[in-house]
């Protein structure tokens, strides 16, 4: 089942909220919606986010989620420990695009159970404070 189905009159199922979650979680992390323009001729949102990750997934993620972006004017500061700051922002970066993947699958039998989403995303979730140095 497609998010796009939900609107259709598909009945509701966990399987198509799982979905549903992880094109959400690969919407926020590129800046891009299933409709966008660049999707189209057999291109979906899914396959663009696979055919990066890992090694490419900067190179697609929206600049403001890319750990060190900065907005104009905004003082870049000088954080004695900016790498580590990097790689723990990269790393949870991975792991939210790993989940929208896992989730996103096509089948239903190759996505997680919600539990596994729910313990993945806490588990990312107590990650984030040594974010805040």
């Amino acid at each position: 089942m497609h998010t796009a189905e939900y609107g259709f009159g598909s009945k509701i199922s966990t399987e198509g909220d799982v979905f549903s979650y992880g094109v959400i979680i690969l919407e926020m992390l590129i800046g891009k919606r299933p409709t966008d323009e660049m999707f189209k001729n057999g291109l979906r949102l899914y396959k663009f986010v696979e055919k990066s990750f890992p090694q490419k997934i900067e190179e697609i993620l929206d600049p403001r989620k890319v750990p060190g972006y900065r907005d104009e004017g905004e003082d870049a500061g000088g954080d004695l420990d900016w790498e580590t700051h990097r790689m723990v922002a990269m790393n949870c970066i991975i792991k939210l695009t790993e989940l929208g993947l896992l989730c996103s699958a096509v089948t239903p039998k190759d996505q997680p159970t919600i539990q596994h989403v729910y313990n993945e995303v806490t588990a990312i979730k107590e990650s984030f404070p040594a974010l805040q140095g």
